[in-house]
């Protein structure tokens, strides 16, 4: 039964969301043996491959930092999206950059339909982010490059996002790290990329979570103003679960197949 359901949602997190939302919960600590063992018995037993990681070279420090590029209206970017439990392809998504008097709007599709768009500063912080469950709308713009940047280097922010269409706000905490420069390969080229790493601990839109924590890795290209790789990923528990009782969320990664500049 879980190699058919795993095929058609690809992911843990959604084997989780089927069994909470149909109130069938199994027994807390059997739950976490399922979750510890899910990988590599659907691997074996579905023929199921979980995504490798990603393969880069690390670069010494004879890098020299590069600003980041402004985005300028019309440029726009092809991903290739993937899910990370089982390899798969889930879609591409077409990304195009307009600009207004105080934002950049990165306008996002997928197979001709309209997806949530990624909102920016026109300085390049983070204001909307559309890669989670729920679009989170920051109360105030998350760096995502920090500047200067050198290695190491780590910026703490608390503050509060609401998701479209609710008017209560949700705690959050942030961590952005500069883990190095890297030479990374995808379908669209070979970049120098740096390597960022997002962590966040936030108030969930489900009540019934007491913790979730995710985790935003992405290879920043500061020539073309965007990233070529991104990963995200993330885990939680419930009410009443013990406390190494993790559930899982998605995790998918997407590469950059074409960009014009």
């Amino acid at each position: 039964m879980y190699c058919d359901i795993f095929r058609k949602t690809g992911s843990l997190a959604d084997l989780d969301s089927r069994e909470y939302k149909n109130g069938v919960m199994m027994n807390s600590r059997r739950k976490t043996l399922f979750y510890l063992a899910s990988l590599s018995w659907l691997t074996s037993a579905c023929g199921i491959r979980a995504l490798p990681p990603v393969q880069t070279e690390r670069l010494s420090g004879s890098v020299i930092p590069k600003p980041l590029r402004p985005i300028r209206s019309g440029q726009a970017w092809r991903y290739v999206q993937r899910n990370g439990f089982n390899s798969e392809i889930v879609r591409e998504i077409n990304e195009v950059a307009k600009l207004t008097d105080q934002q950049i709007i990165i306008e996002r599709s997928s197979a001709g339909q309209g997806l949530a768009a990624e909102i920016q500063t026109r300085t390049g912080e983070l204001l909307q982010d559309p890669y989670w469950d729920f679009v989170q709308i920051y109360q105030q713009a998350l760096p995502v490059m920090p500047n200067p940047a050198p290695i190491g280097t780590q910026a703490l922010l608390n503050t509060r996002y609401s998701i479209p269409d609710f008017s209560y706000t949700f705690w959050l905490q942030t961590q952005l790290k500069v883990l190095g420069w890297e030479k990374i390969q995808v379908t669209a080229g070979t970049f120098t990329a740096l390597h960022c790493q997002r962590f966040y601990r936030l108030e969930h839109y489900d009540f019934t979570r007491t913790t979730t924590i995710r985790y935003d890795d992405y290879w920043l290209v500061p020539e073309i103003g965007r990233w070529v790789m991104r990963e995200t990923r993330g885990e939680f528990r419930r009410t009443g679960q013990r406390f190494l009782d993790t559930q899982y969320e998605d995790h998918f990664r997407y590469e950059l197949i074409k960009l014009e500049l």
